[in-house]
């Protein structure tokens, strides 16, 4: 609850998006140094102050509220440094609620812990100057006119103070103007070194992202995320099996996904954009972290069983008469059309029963029953149809054999309509 607090009291109630105002390395408008500001300076109200009375010292307007806990949890330390540093630095506070409001809230402050803040009250102008979403809110304005800095709460230290009266403002972390109202990664200013967890499903094509997927890695080099853009589930799906299955030994192809639900034709050709990404102690299980991300928040729910099944069987049956030799460069080559060539070079055998899979005529998974844990090179003249293919297996003593096994499947249904809830007992 204090979390929230704390949080809620740095949103600004701006309702509209800012413009981008003065910037860092930009001069204050001379408008700007002249405007005659509400201030309140001892214990009424003063005439108005311009900016231009402090000009050649060190200005940090510091943007605040009445309601903001952060904001007045920082101002003993203010007001420790405006005593220490008072012939080089001036400490503006600006506030845009009703004058009554701030002014009396800052004759408390100042009966009760000896503030004496300059402070401009019921401001339009600053805000306008320099636009924010968020407060505490630190302007750093240089000796020569120019903004050195942009920041929050954090970068309020002694240290980078002394920079500033410098006229140092590299040493600054600016502060961005990130919009909450949207998904934050949405916005480029918002910083991702730090990032833990991140999830995003989207659905529909987006224009401008190709289709396809990306890795994110740690600085280590493990694999912690995912990103696939313009992609359907079945790929999704996809991807994960066989992933989970080759880190169990297991060769796992598109021939043993299943879809039971009620729209083949949407879960086929529906397109979707998705992140995954874990903190680094769990790289290893990225993928069984991803299918449950899936399976909770996607239109579908992914399972893995046995189920006994046509198949084709590629097994060792005899001695080769031809050596399957695997010297030399790996390389895949497949002829054009149904009666094309198969070439492979210098490949494990789980590629042999990937292209074999994929050939026109077959809509059976190939189950890899050769216990050949060597590279080999294959060279068939024609695939036409499963006699062909055997006929040019033959020589390499391998063969395809229809048969019914239990194989390992993935079955894929529809989302429920109602989440499964937890209830305490």
């Amino acid at each position: 609850m204090l979390f929230t607090a704390l949080t809620a009291n740095r949103v600004a109630a701006q309702g509209t998006r800012p413009a981008s105002g003065i910037t860092v390395g930009q001069a204050v408008p001379a408008g700007v140094w002249a405007y005659p500001n509400h201030a309140f300076l001892t214990d009424s109200l003063a005439s108005p102050i311009r900016l231009n009375a402090y000009r050649g010292k060190l200005i940090l307007l510091d943007f605040w509220a009445t309601y903001c806990v952060p904001c007045i949890a920082s101002f003993p330390k203010m007001k420790s440094l405006q005593q220490q540093y008072q012939h080089d630095l001036q400490i503006i506070l600006v506030n845009n609620e009703p004058l009554a409001r701030a002014s009396a809230f800052l004759q408390k402050r100042k009966n009760e812990h000896g503030e004496a803040f300059t402070a401009i009250v019921a401001d339009t102008l600053l805000n306008r100057t320099f636009p924010h979403r968020t407060i505490p809110h630190y302007v750093w304005i240089g000796r020569d006119g120019r903004v050195l800095a942009i920041t929050g709460e954090e970068e309020l230290e002694e240290a980078k103070l002394l920079q500033a009266l410098q006229g140092e403002g590299s040493a600054f972390t600016n502060k961005k103007n990130i919009d909450p109202a949207l998904p934050l990664f949405s916005s480029a200013d918002f910083p991702t070194e730090g990032l833990q967890k991140y999830s995003l499903l989207t659905q529909g094509r987006v224009s401008g992202l190709a289709s396809g997927t990306q890795f994110r890695k740690a600085k280590s080099g493990a694999l912690v995320g995912r990103a696939f853009t313009n992609t359907g589930f079945f790929s999704l799906y996809s991807t994960i099996a066989r992933q989970l299955q080759r880190a169990l030994g297991w060769r796992f192809s598109d021939q043993q996904i299943r879809y039971a639900g009620a729209s083949e034709a949407g879960f086929l050709q529906d397109t979707y954009n998705y992140e995954f990404v874990v903190p680094e102690r769990f790289s290893a299980q990225l993928y069984s972290m991803m299918l449950h991300d899936l399976n909770t928040y996607s239109p579908y729910v992914a399972t893995f069983k046995t189920e006994k099944t046509n198949c084709l069987i590629l097994e060792r049956y005899s001695t080769a008469g031809t050596p399957l030799n695997h010297d030399g460069d790996e390389s895949l080559v497949k002829g054009a059309g149904q009666q094309g060539a198969l070439n492979l070079k210098n490949v494990p055998v789980d590629a042999l029963a990937d292209r074999l899979e994929n050939l026109t005529w077959n809509s059976l998974p190939v189950m890899n029953h050769t216990d050949i844990s060597e590279r080999i090179s294959v060279r068939i003249s024609r695939t036409g149809n499963l006699q062909e293919v055997n006929a040019g297996l033959g020589p390499y003593g391998l063969r395809l054999r229809p048969a019914k096994k239990k194989i390992m499947i993935m079955l894929i249904s529809d989302q429920a309509t109602k989440p499964t809830l937890y209830k305490p007992r």
